[in-house]
């Protein structure tokens, strides 16, 4: 059954927040897959809660000026990108308003928002599904709301170098288990995959070396029965010149999702941070994407990670430029307390965490911990909320939050939250 539903606003998910019209309409709160503020739409149920409904928008009875045509024919199934619909002048400032809407309770708002400088074309990372079906590789990303997989082509999103390496892959079906995922990364020009679940073999090794690899696809790393193989080049130099320090990563390795977007975002965090001379704790350090940078001007930088992988390309790194780093493999949630109980003490903090946050537990010790400034790099809106209040609660103070759009055509925004101590 379809209901008309008014749409207001726009939640932390992408979906339109509304309410439902008419003299019967159900008063609870409307969030909808596909539906833009200043839209009248009719739409389907999905689910319920006690004061919520979620739902999709069958029909738009009354388009927003923001509405465009996608650019992708997978829009209305491919679950990758969410937003096509959504005009790119647009996205940032609706990315603006999901994140004040999450902050709201904090008394602080975006003061800067860094539109993606492309809006296609940008994404040098990504990782694909795949499934086998009668012999046949259906290659791509997920059904929205669904385990289905879009097979795909090329994506409008990716590179060129990532789409032509991701392509290669069907090469390689015979080789491949039935489901599974490609993990790929892009310096603009050459590409490296992971093949993760795949076990290495001198026939796969060979079809690899005589047919995939080329110019562009310049190496695969296969993982599997606890085998790690490469074949080809697969770690690459990315992020380096005017001055900084390029950093080297694999497939496997998280890294940003675009190089244009990162570099802003990394002289932002030093910027905010101001690490000249101080000691610097970084929290979920990755391969160094900060770390480079705060390393050229602090007196010393302790950075941890709980990636093995990440954390030895960091000390390489380190190494190599002879910087002051201490890169140490470990987890956030368990160094903090034990930090907390010593007499050991930071004056700035660093963190970028997945999308669950560092938690209240582990930022009330981080408070004990930092004598003078936290950054945090956020890609959740919802969990850095919970997080500042955290902070907030242990004696900091918020006087800073930007965003950076790395991601156009989806709701995911990058955020960055500078706190001082009170």
């Amino acid at each position: 059954m379809q209901e008309v539903v008014r749409i207001h606003g726009v939640a932390h998910g992408g979906q339109g927040v509304g309410r439902g019209e008419g003299p019967d309409a159900d008063p609870r709160v409307w969030l909808v897959d596909g539906a833009l503020p200043g839209e009248r739409v009719a739409a389907a149920r999905l689910r319920e809660a006690k004061q919520m409904i979620r739902g999709e928008a069958l029909e738009i009875l009354e388009p927003a000026p923001t509405r465009v045509t996608p650019p992708c024919p997978h829009a209305s199934v491919c679950g990758g990108c969410s937003w096509q619909h959504v005009d790119p002048a647009a996205q940032i400032e609706l990315k603006r308003e999901i994140v004040n809407g999450q902050l709201r309770h904090l008394d602080v708002e975006v003061r800067r928002a860094v539109a993606s400088p492309k809006v296609l074309g940008y994404r040098r990372r990504a990782r694909l599904h795949y499934s086998k079906e009668s012999g046949a590789l259906n290659l791509g990303f997920r059904r929205s709301r669904s385990h289905a997989i879009v097979d795909l082509d090329r994506c409008p999103v990716l590179d060129e170098p990532l789409n032509h390496a991701i392509a290669k892959v069907r090469a390689l079906v015979d080789f491949l288990p039935a489901v599974g995922e490609i993990v790929g990364l892009s310096d603009g020009a050459r590409a490296i995959l992971g093949l993760p679940g795949v076990p290495p073999s001198e026939a796969i090794d060979a079809v690899i070396r005589e047919t995939v690899l080329d110019e562009v696809l310049v190496g695969v790393a296969l993982r599997g029965r606890r085998q790690r193989h490469s074949v080809g080049v697969t770690s690459m130099a990315i992020d380096g010149g005017g001055g900084t320090i390029a950093m080297a990563a694999g497939p496997f390795v998280f890294t940003q999702a675009q190089a244009e977007q990162n570099e802003l975002l990394v002289r932002h965090v030093i910027e905010a941070a101001r690490p000249r001379d101080k000691k610097v704790l970084e929290l979920f350090a990755g391969a160094g994407n900060f770390t480079r940078a705060l390393a050229r001007n602090a007196a010393g930088v302790w950075a941890l990670d709980d990636s093995r992988e990440s954390i030895s390309y960091l000390r390489l790194l380190a190494e190599e430029w002879q910087l002051p780093i201490n890169a140490k493999h470990g987890k956030a949630e368990n160094l903090l307390p034990k930090l907390a109980r010593g007499a050991q003490g930071y004056d700035v903090a660093v963190l970028d965490p997945p999308r669950r946050g560092l938690g209240s537990r582990g930022c009330k010790a981080l408070a004990k911990v930092v004598g003078e400034r936290i950054v945090y790099v956020s890609c959740d809106p919802a969990t850095l909320a919970r997080d500042l209040r955290a902070l907030v609660d242990s004696g900091f103070r918020i006087s800073d939050v930007s965003i950076f759009d790395f991601m156009p055509m989806t709701p995911d925004i990058e955020v960055v939250a500078t706190l001082e101590a009170v």
